[in-house]
Formats: structure tokens, sequence, C-alpha cells
């Protein structure tokens, strides 16, 4: 490439990383690359409709994000004691400098959030997910004697952190490796960015789930196609057992369907945003 353009057979080396991972054509990703210098447009619901390259592209040159992506690679590379995630790092002067890092490097997130295509939902879920990967990797599993009174579903998300350490960690050997063309990478990427989604539409549910009620020991699917439809069983036994019930019990079905309609619209929001999530992930993880 000379003078700003892209020569016939010539592909810039990390969009040859796109297309080696199976995550995008060459077709797709030189014409992407060809759109890098247009302004974003937004759809009519207001969601950037950046292809994965343009997008990319900005996060290339955003200094809040490259801050973000900094800290995130410091998680990546923290290296379990004889392979054992529950024994944690226990070094409290490192723990606290890498949170300070951490929340600093989100509020610039907060501050950049227009230039570069996202919104405060999506940097609320990257923050939770960092801030959980942290604390997993800094003291290990949480007991749950240590947390008396758990926020909702909690300790399903917990239970999926060393499931993503660990495909982070096959990620890193693959690279390391040079095995980034290969069909083991495509599966290892596709795995984690499956098990981040359904880390964040759980937290989805426990953002919007009271500490007293119906859903207080609800468990959850852990695939993220069946969880809308254990919401829909739910609310269906809910509204069963509402015709059945009497005049005095009417007040707490009312306020058990609100929160399962909160809970569903912090799902389709959350849904919403899993797009622009992925590319985010393929940022952090791939680049």
């Amino acid at each position: 490439m000379s003078n700003g353009r892209i020569h016939k057979g010539f592909i810039p080396p990390a969009l040859s990383l796109l297309i080696a991972s199976g995550l995008t054509s060459s077709e797709e990703a030189v014409s992407g690359f060809l759109r890098i210098d247009r302004l974003p447009d937004k759809d009519a619901e207001g969601i950037q409709s950046k292809s994965i390259l343009t997008r990319t592209s900005t996060l290339w040159s955003n200094p809040q994000w490259q801050e973000f992506k900094r800290f995130w690679k410091k998680l990546d590379n923290v290296s379990p004691v004889n392979g054992d995630y529950s024994m944690g790092l226990q070094e409290t002067e490192e723990i606290n400098k890498l949170r300070m890092e951490m929340n600093s490097s989100v509020a610039g997130l907060l501050e950049a959030s227009d230039d570069i295509g996202i919104d405060s939902l999506d940097i609320q879920l990257l923050h939770r997910l960092a801030s959980d990967r942290l604390s997993f990797l800094s003291y290990g599993m949480r007991m749950p004697l240590t947390r008396m009174m758990p926020p909702p579903v909690s300790d399903q998300t917990d239970d999926l952190l060393p499931e993503i350490e660990a495909r982070i960690d096959t990620l890193l050997r693959l690279r390391k490796d040079d095995m980034i063309s290969s069909e083991d990478m495509t599966a290892a990427f596709d795995n984690l960015r499956s098990t981040i989604d359904t880390y964040f539409l759980l937290e989805a549910i426990s953002s919007e789930t009271g500490y007293t009620g119906l859903l207080w020991s609800v468990r959850w699917p852990l695939e993220p196609n069946q969880i809308e439809l254990h919401l829909d069983s739910i609310k269906t036994a809910v509204l069963e057992s509402f015709e059945q019930s009497n005049d005095d019990t009417v007040a707490s079905f009312n306020f058990q369907l609100d929160e399962l309609d909160l809970i569903e619209s912090s799902l389709n929001r959350t849904r919403e945003r899993l797009p622009v999530l992925h590319d985010l992930l393929l940022d952090l993880e791939l680049f």
C-alpha cells in the first residue's frame, strides 16, 4: 500500500489477522478498509452501523480505548500459580494499582464513548467484566460464606470467570504458537465470545433482579439463546398462578410481573449491543 491506497493482492497485516482467523473474507476486509475514513452513520435506533473494520480502525486511533486495552492485556497476561486460578495474586499493592488503572481507563472511555461509537451500557458491561476478572485473578473463587448477601445470579456469573480465563489463555497459547490461521483459533474465539455473551446477559438479569421475591433463587440457562425461553416460562408460570390467586395476592403478582418486564427490557437492550461488544472483544483479544 502506498499513498493511502490498497494495491491489488495486498492486504494490510492487521486485516490478514481477521481473514486468517475466519472472521471475515478478503473481499469484506478490503472493502471495509476502504471505508474506514467515512464518518459513522447511525441507524433509526441510534446504534452505530459501522463495519468491523471501520470500528476497529477507530479503536486503533483512540487513546482512551488503547489505555483500557492495555489494562485488559495486563489481566490477560496474569499467570495462575501452578495453573490454579483459585490461588489468586494476593498482592494487595499490585491489586490496588490495577484497580486504580482500571477505573481511570473506564473514566476515559466514558469521555470518548461518542468518538468510538459505544454507549454507557457497553462501558458498564466491560467495566463489570474487567472488575470481576480482576477480583477473580486477585483472590480466586469467592466462597459462599464470604458473601452473605450476594447480588442476584452473581454465583452464576462468578462460575463463568474460570471458563473465561481458560479460554483467553487458549487464545494466547494459539497466538504464541503462530496458529492464528487454524480452525482451532476460530473455534477458541467463538467459544470465548459465547461465554462472555452469557456473562453479559446474566449481568442484564442481575441488574434488574430484586433481593426478595420470585427470582432470588432462580438458576438461569448458560446458553445465550435459552435465556429468553426460560424467562418466558417463568412469566407463564406467574400468570397461571395469578389466575388462581385471590384479591389479597394481586399486588404481589403485579410486583413479580413488573420485575420480569424490567428483566426482559434489560436483556433486549443488552442483546442489541452484542454486535458492538463483539467488535470490541475482537480488538481486545486478537490485536
